[in-house]
């Protein structure tokens, strides 16, 4: 028998019309050429630099940071890049052998790109800058590759972009209402950014190709100096006060259940100084193992949940905490 001249000619049906291609698409979807290993294994290089990048930048400006909702915030953005991170690396250690070659920059545009954000003046630009510039670049990337990918030679990566898409989306919409606020007014120098991103041929490579552009720094002229030095906002007026021994409160028999349970409220909103004592470690203690630092994170955002169902707790027994709660460090 003669093969069809055509393969639109030839009519194929699952058995029982059950979904084909276990749900991935449609046969005809899986028979398109997509993209190489090679083109894969170079955005889910760049898309692993972004977001490492952004993890950096987030711990980098947690510290130094007074106010208590982006220290918290920024905790958790940064855990979220990690998980991300790990599982771009993963992805690339799945199709080439060791050196995986993560560590080189991809372009040099977008090292200034990440260098500006990263030395934004104040967390108005920085707030804009993340989550209304780099955060979309990245999330249009990853719908670019989904869109070109073959979904069949290529699932592997395209449940990591779907994981990472949804981590993506929980950012920006934070990042939406965080740069409403009065105290996200000044915006960054979006054109720079903008070159930068045209110069690399986008976040994550597969924008355009690279255009020739006049690159200036101007924040990032300098190299960016981290700030130790933890700071609070007004609602934390008397950090050094040592005056409250919280452990020995809680283990003294005599005082009732329900002081106990306001205390332990107090003792963990005061955990507010481990996610800005655990920043200065993993932005100052280079050439660890990538592992070192993934569970690292885990513990800062461990530390800043607690943090939180502190807040939660007295907010629960309708306590304005700011009023009536001197946090101190531990």
């Amino acid at each position: 028998m003669d093969a069809p001249d055509t393969a639109a000619s030839f009519s194929y049906r699952s058995l029982h019309n059950l979904p084909e291609a276990a749900g991935l698409g449609s046969i005809r979807d899986m028979m398109q050429p997509g993209l190489s290993v090679a083109e894969v294994v170079e955005r889910l290089k760049h898309w692993h630099y972004a977001m490492h990048r952004l993890w950096r930048i987030f711990l980098s400006r947690l510290t130094a940071e007074p106010v208590y909702e982006l220290k918290m915030a920024w905790s958790y953005h940064a855990y979220l890049c990690a998980e991300q991170v790990t599982a771009l690396r993963d992805g690339v250690a799945e199709m080439r052998h060791p050196p995986l070659g993560l560590e080189k920059i991809p372009h040099d545009a977008l090292c200034l790109y990440f260098d500006e954000i990263q030395a934004s003046p104040s967390a108005g630009p920085l707030i804009h800058a993340v989550y209304r510039d780099a955060l979309p670049a990245l999330r249009d990337s990853m719908h670019r590759h989904l869109a070109e990918t073959n979904h069949l030679a290529d699932a592997p990566t395209c449940r990591v972009v779907q994981f990472a898409l949804h981590d993506i989306e929980t950012m920006y919409q934070w990042g939406q209402e965080a740069a409403h606020s009065p105290y996200a007014d000044d915006a960054p120098d979006f054109q720079l950014l903008t070159d930068c991103l045209l110069a690399a041929g986008g976040i994550g490579g597969n924008y355009c190709a690279p255009q020739e552009k006049s690159l200036t720094p101007r924040h990032a002229a300098q190299p960016f100096q981290y700030d130790r030095t933890p700071r609070r906002d007004e609602r934390f007026p008397d950090p050094y006060n040592m005056g409250v021994h919280a452990e020995e409160f809680l283990y003294t028999p005599e005082f009732p259940a329900r002081a106990k349970t306001l205390m332990m409220y107090y003792k963990r909103l005061r955990e507010i100084d481990l996610p800005e004592m655990m920043a200065g470690i993993l932005v100052e203690m280079p050439d660890k193992p990538w592992g070192f630092y993934r569970d690292m994170t885990r513990q800062l955002w461990d530390e800043a949940r607690r943090a939180m169902m502190g807040e939660v707790g007295f907010v629960s027994q309708s306590i304005a905490w700011p009023e009536h709660v001197v946090v101190n460090f531990t």
